[in-house]
């Protein structure tokens, strides 16, 4: 009896080999895609042009509104749809089918197995952003649409080793950001983009549940309040750019001498009251009656103080009521 292989199972082992250089070549641009420390993600935005809070409602607004599909990337674009397609499958099965064509500009005769598989796909990268969120947080959102490979292909890999799609991602948590205040959850998306499914539906038909009714409810508030501004990631919120109430006001530096006077008044005062102040952590003192009072009195009428540090002089002097 010869050493040869029989054909069938030569066969068998290249098809073997080949799938194994695949989706080795898959995770290695997966590896390569998602930014592994800080700079990185930096980076990784200016490139895609998600740096600022600009550049962030930009990219959720053409995300949540349907007739922009044009303007994304075809794998991004190919699975939003069947991310709606999983919905719409929930309601009216030949109906999903037949959109997710016309859509897609797809042909007549794909058939529904394979767009099953394409559905059975995009579950698979729900429930492993869903696994990653607890340590990611809005990030393994950004970092999957926005960076890794979405190719049905990748998406096959994807699901057919978890593990190492897992550990293509960082492990170290983030700052609170600009990028937080519109996370790129898909059930979000896709409810914005077709509110006649309810969230819950939306949520039940992709198989995630991570993020609230509540938490949609803000996601919607901040994207229609979110044009051009500034993000306090603090109060997390957003701001105009032009706070009236600052208007007119310059920066400088508290003088040597003021710093002197308030560490000495500092001690002298008593009965610390907490002040409700989202965002700020601040103290009312009842001061005692100290030499000290009359000059920082006077030095405070002409300042504006926050965070324990005078950062703005009003261009006109204030009056302060008793």
């Amino acid at each position: 009896m010869s050493g040869k292989q029989p054909p069938e199972t030569s066969y068998v082992q290249f098809t073997r080999d080949r799938l194994s250089r695949q989706q080795a070549a898959v995770f290695s641009k997966l590896n390569e895609s998602i930014p592994k420390d800080e700079n990185q993600w930096q980076d990784a935005r200016e490139v895609h042009r998600y740096a600022t809070p600009e550049d962030v409602h930009r990219t959720v607004s053409s995300l949540v509104q349907d007739g922009q599909g044009e303007f994304l990337p075809e794998d991004l674009r190919r699975l939003i749809y069947i991310a709606v397609c999983c919905v719409e499958h929930s309601e009216n099965e030949a109906e999903a089918y037949r959109k997710y064509r016309s859509r897609a500009h797809a042909k007549d005769d794909l058939g529904e197995l394979t767009i099953r598989n394409y559905m059975s796909l995009v579950r698979g990268l729900v429930a492993l952003m869903d696994e990653l969120y607890p340590r990611l947080r809005h990030r393994i959102f950004e970092g999957t649409l926005l960076y890794a490979p979405l190719t049905l292909g990748a998406l096959g890999h994807y699901k057919q080793a978890p593990d190492q799609f897992k550990s293509s991602f960082p492990t170290e948590a983030n700052i609170p950001e600009v990028q937080a205040s519109l996370p790129l959850y898909l059930p979000f998306i896709i409810a914005t983009r077709h509110p006649e499914h309810p969230y819950e539906t939306v949520c039940r038909a992709l198989g995630t549940n991570i993020l609230s009714k509540e938490d949609y409810f803000k996601f919607v508030s901040v994207l229609h309040k979110g044009g051009p501004g500034r993000y306090d990631p603090v109060r997390d919120q957003w701001l105009p750019v032009t706070i009236p109430n600052l208007a007119g006001f310059k920066p400088f530096k508290l003088p040597e001498s003021i710093q002197q006077i308030i560490a000495r008044a500092g001690k002298q005062q008593d009965d610390p009251v907490s002040q409700d102040i989202p965002g700020a952590i601040i103290f009312r003192h009842s001061p005692d009656n100290t030499e000290s009072d009359p000059i920082l009195c006077s030095f405070a009428s002409n300042t504006k103080f926050m965070n324990g540090h005078a950062i703005l002089a009003p261009a006109t002097p204030l009056r302060f009521r008793p």
